[in-house]
């Protein structure tokens, strides 16, 4: 009896223990470190990975991910299952924390921006329930600033035309960590004049481009990349380039109008001219004369053109009053040559040939007598004779200023006169043929003097 107890105490196992599954070995306990009075709960951070600590334009946040657990009353790690809500956020005393939401399986994504200003620190991940926090694992970021340059498409431009426009384009670039230079996108930039400032914002490619108004004088202008009115990246340093205007082309502008030729044979015509530097050349138009109106170009007349702008009425007499006319002001430094509009004048020149006396020293009261042709051209061609119509024998006494007139005569089929008149005193004799309608001019012979 006593054996058979004996062998039935032997058979009788002590009461069951149970032992946790030990923690993963990147388990990260994350104790109770603020916040009102922990209840209990456990926390541990596993499988926790953080992105490239180096932080750099383009790649200015922090990435954590990972695993929050709660630990079981049993010692093992499972997803927290209450009664309130985790989450997970990271950040630094310096910096507003982001926050991160936590799945079913208690696994979690959280980024934070970090502004380069902010330097070298910690962040740290916490995990929150209510309102107590679990300190987590951490890590030290360094954000960055990399240098930038502007690449112009030309630094300089010559020759524009004052008062016009010039282009002024190129890329911002900004240095990666591998030392090669990549399109800086979304930057905003200045252009930067002595008379004004103009902003604009670098293309997905970088790219940027001002059209600027242009004034009257060399300019230098500058293109400034940096934080002027918001928006730039602070993770790029600032920068800047020059562009120079080395030159500038004046122009003048030049303009003919009313050209007409009166019987007299004097031009009128209406000058306009302006410049954009407020001068030409010398101060002077030249008025030019052309048969043809392409070529041999020869000066009539010289225009003072000080100070500008002119508008004025040009009257002179004129050896040919049929052909073409314009201004012309001569290439100078700054100026090219400058052409005002051509005008045409239809006008057809006369002339009368002989017309002297036959004597110049005659007896008083006796007659002088006068031969020749009267001729008219035309626009193009030869000379041809004026039949049947009248020339007019003029006579001017000595110290006086009137001209009397001692008769006049018809020209006959081949344009020849013949004329005389009496010399009753000493004087100034001469052929006139006065036109008869609008398309002559005036014509007149030599004026000779006779003894009486």
């Amino acid at each position: 009896m006593a054996t058979a107890t004996l062998l039935t105490a032997a058979l009788v196992l002590p009461a069951a223990t149970a032992y946790a599954d030990p923690a993963p070995a990147d388990a990260t306990p994350a104790p109770w470190c603020e916040g009102k009075e922990s209840d209990g709960t456990t926390l541990f951070f596993v499988d926790t990975q953080f992105s490239s600590a180096l932080l750099t334009y383009g790649n200015e946040a922090l990435t954590a991910t990972g695993k929050v657990l709660a630990q079981e009353p049993d010692g093992t790690l499972a997803p927290y299952s209450g009664p309130y809500t985790l989450s997970v956020t990271l950040g630094s005393a310096g910096l507003y924390a982001a926050v991160g939401t936590v799945a079913a399986d208690g696994s979690f994504t959280v980024h934070k921006s970090v502004p380069e200003s902010a330097g070298k620190q910690q962040l740290t991940l916490s995990a929150v329930v209510d309102r107590m926090g679990f300190c987590g694992p951490s890590t030290q970021v360094d954000p960055v600033t990399e240098p930038t340059r502007i690449v112009l498409d030309k630094a300089t431009a010559a020759d524009v035309p004052a008062w016009g426009t010039t282009s002024i384009s190129g890329t911002l670039e900004y240095q990666g960590q591998d030392g090669t230079w990549h399109p800086a996108t979304g930057q905003p930039l200045t252009l930067q004049g002595a008379h004004s400032t103009q902003a604009g914002t670098t293309g997905s490619d970088g790219r940027f481009s001002f059209t600027q108004d242009v004034y009257n004088t060399p300019t230098h202008w500058t293109v400034d990349a940096r934080d002027h009115t918001g928006g730039w990246d602070e993770y790029l340093t600032g920068t800047s380039a020059g562009f120079d205007i080395t030159s500038i082309v004046q122009h003048a502008t030049l303009y003919l109008a009313s050209a007409k030729v009166d019987a007299h044979s004097r031009l009128s015509v209406s000058v306009s001219a302006d410049s954009t530097d407020a001068a030409v050349p010398g101060n002077v138009l030249y008025l030019q004369q052309s048969a043809d109106g392409k070529t041999g170009w020869t000066t009539v007349d010289r225009i003072p053109a000080n100070p500008l702008p002119v508008a004025r009425a040009v009257t002179l007499t004129v050896s040919n009053p049929h052909g073409y006319w314009r201004l012309f002001s001569p290439a100078a430094t700054d100026f090219p040559a400058a052409y005002s509009n051509t005008v045409h004048t239809s006008v057809y020149a006369t002339k009368v040939t002989g017309g002297k006396p036959n004597h110049t020293t005659v007896s008083r009261n006796s007659y002088v007598s006068f031969s020749g042709h009267v001729y008219e051209q035309g626009t193009t061609g030869p000379w041809k004779p004026v039949t049947h119509s009248y020339v007019t024998l003029l006579f001017r006494p000595a110290g006086q200023k009137t001209w009397l007139s001692q008769g006049r005569v018809k020209t006959d089929d081949s344009g020849a006169y013949r004329i005389s008149g009496k010399a009753t005193t000493s004087g100034t004799w001469a052929v006139v043929w006065y036109t008869p309608d609008s398309a002559h001019v005036d014509a007149q012979g030599p004026q000779t003097y006779v003894h009486a």
